[in-house]
């Protein structure tokens, strides 16, 4: 194979993997910078994405004193992420063991009206028991609107999820995220005893 024909080829592939790492409305370029402030605690954070292999990404969260990450897997159906380790809930811990479906799903699922789901599958234990459950979210487009957030106005798609589990006891609650083309999610307010976050963008730019 000629060099530039080798070349064409080792770049168009890198331009494929790098679509399926992102989506018009979750982009995960890593020359972006979103700021957000959480709504409960009045904490900001910056948020980046940083590459780390041909088909994965790290996603930081930069708080005043400390850093929460996401690892990323990228497939053609979207993102994938299954939490690593185990989590402390009261009186006892949990880990999740498996991901059927999609956190966030590829292009062609962002118009309203789209749907997504996924469900994780838990072990853990309160006080002396070993307990096993899971947890289901169903998320549904419901509208295109306008809104805005500290970092100005934006169409955004109104994403509405409901999460429903068992884990030694029923799990329900609901979350409700803006997502705007180019820029992802603007706005989450989650009603939620799991542990949800409510946060709004602050500033969007690219570095450099």
């Amino acid at each position: 194979m000629k060099a530039w024909v080798f070349g064409l080829v080792l770049w168009l592939g890198g331009l494929a993997l790098g679509n399926l790492c992102s989506s018009p409305f979750y982009p995960t370029d890593p020359s972006l910078r979103w700021r957000y402030r959480d709504l409960s605690s009045n904490q900001t954070y910056l948020q980046t994405f940083t590459p780390t292999g041909p088909s994965t990404l790290l996603e930081q969260r930069r708080y005043p004193d400390r850093t929460e990450t996401t690892q990323w897997v990228c497939t053609p159906q979207g993102l994938r992420t299954l939490p690593e380790g185990e989590r402390a809930i009261p009186g006892g811990s949990l880990r999740f063991t498996r991901l059927t479906g999609v956190i966030i799903p590829s292009g062609e699922t962002w118009l309203v009206g789209g749907r997504w789901a996924y469900r994780y599958e838990l072990k853990g234990r309160i006080a002396f028991f070993e307990l096993s459950g899971f947890l289901e979210v169903e998320n549904r487009i419901v509208a295109r609107e306008t809104i805005t957030v500290a970092a100005g106005q934006f169409e955004a798609l109104r994403v509405e999820a409901v999460f429903r589990g068992e884990f030694g006891i029923g799990l329900s609650s609901k979350a409700t995220y803006w997502f705007a083309e180019g820029v992802g999610v603007v706005k989450q307010v989650s009603e939620s005893n799991l542990g949800g976050q409510s946060s709004e963008l602050l500033e969007f730019r690219r570095s450099g």
